[in-house]
C-alpha cells in the first residue's frame, strides 16, 4: 500500500509540473516571439515645410559705420527677460518704440560709454548722458537710401544745454548730418572718410521756430540728389546744395549730444522714414 501510495504521488506531481510548464510558455498576440503578432509603428508626421524661392539677386553687403564700435542692440528698461526683441523690416515706417528693435543699434562717437544709456521706456527711445562732450548716436540697420525724408519726434526733459541730430546717408563714405541746438542754433554738415577730411560745415544758422527749454520739437531732413533740407516743426529752414562731397547713400538715424551741462535726457517719441 505504501509503495502505491507513493507511486500514485509521484504521477500526480508529474502532471501538475507538465501543466505549469505548459502555461509558462504560452505567448502574448504582438510580443516578440508570435510570429504571427501585427507590430505596432509610431508615425512621426510633420507640416510641409514652404521653401522660399532663390533670391534674384545676391543681398547687399551690411554696411559698416565709418567710426563706430561693431552693431550693438539696444537695451530696454521695463521688458521682461523673457520678452523678445521685435523685427520691423521695412524701408519706410514709423518706429514709435513699442517695443525694443532688434534692427537698430547704437554708438557712442565720443564720450564715456558708462556714463550714457540709451534704451527703450515706456514706448520711447532715450537718451541720457551724464557726462560732458558726448555724441550718441542710433542707427537703423536693414536699408541704405540715396533720396530719404527723415522726422523725429522729440522732448526735453534734462539739461538745454544739449543738440539733437538727424543723420543720412551714413556708410563707409562718410554721411550728412544736421545738428539743432536747445538754443535755436543749428549746423549742417558733411562728414567725409576719405583722406581724414572728417566733418566739414556746410551751413549754420539759427531759427525761431523751435521751443527752446524743457519743450516739445518736430525736427526733420530730407537728402534729395545734392540738397539737404532742415525742418523745425514743419517749418523748412534751409535747404543747403553740396557740389564737392557726393556722399551717395547710406543708412539712417538719430543722436543727442552733450556740451558743458549734464544730465541731458531726450526723448525720441517715433521716429519715421519716408520718401521725400
Amino acid at each position: 500500500m505504501r509503495s502505491k501510495s507513493i507511486t500514485t504521488l509521484s504521477a500526480i506531481l508529474v502532471v501538475l509540473v507538465l501543466t505549469t510548464l505548459s502555461c509558462g510558455l504560452s505567448l502574448k498576440p504582438g510580443s516578440k516571439s508570435d510570429s504571427t503578432a501585427t507590430p505596432k509603428v509610431n508615425q512621426v508626421t510633420s507640416a510641409p515645410v514652404d521653401v522660399d524661392p532663390a533670391p534674384t539677386q545676391k543681398p547687399a553687403d551690411p554696411v559698416v559705420p565709418p567710426t563706430a564700435a561693431p552693431p550693438t542692440p539696444l537695451p530696454t528698461r521695463k521688458s521682461q527677460p523673457t520678452e523678445a526683441p521685435v523685427s520691423r523690416s521695412q524701408p519706410y515706417y514709423t518706429e514709435e518704440f513699442n517695443e525694443v528693435p532688434d534692427n537698430w543699434h547704437f554708438n557712442i562717437l565720443k564720450g564715456n560709454e558708462d556714463k550714457t544709456d540709451i534704451s527703450v521706456d515706456d514706448g520711447k527711445l532715450v537718451f541720457t548722458l551724464e557726462d560732458y562732450h558726448t555724441y550718441a548716436y542710433v542707427y537703423y540697420d536693414d536699408y541704405t537710401y540715396t533720396d530719404v525724408y527723415l522726422e523725429a519726434k522729440v522732448s526735453n526733459r534734462g539739461s538745454n544745454d544739449n543738440m539733437i541730430t538727424l543723420v543720412c546717408r551714413y556708410s563707409n563714405a562718410g554721411f550728412y548730418e544736421v545738428n539743432i541746438g536747445n538754443d535755436g542754433l543749428y549746423d549742417i554738415y558733411a562728414y567725409v572718410e576719405a583722406m581724414d577730411i572728417g566733418y566739414r560745415r556746410l551751413y549754420n544758422g539759427g531759427t525761431r521756430n523751435i521751443k527752446t527749454g524743457m519743450k516739445t520739437n518736430t525736427f526733420a531732413m530730407s537728402c534729395e540728389g545734392n540738397e539737404i533740407k532742415l525742418y523745425v516743426n514743419g517749418v523748412l529752414e534751409r535747404t543747403v546744395a553740396d557740389n564737392t562731397y557726393d556722399l551717395p547713400e547710406g543708412q539712417v538715424g538719430v543722436g543727442v549730444s552733450s556740451f558743458y551741462s549734464t544730465p541731458v535726457i531726450i526723448d525720441f517719441d517715433y521716429v519715421t522714414i519716408a520718401q521725400p
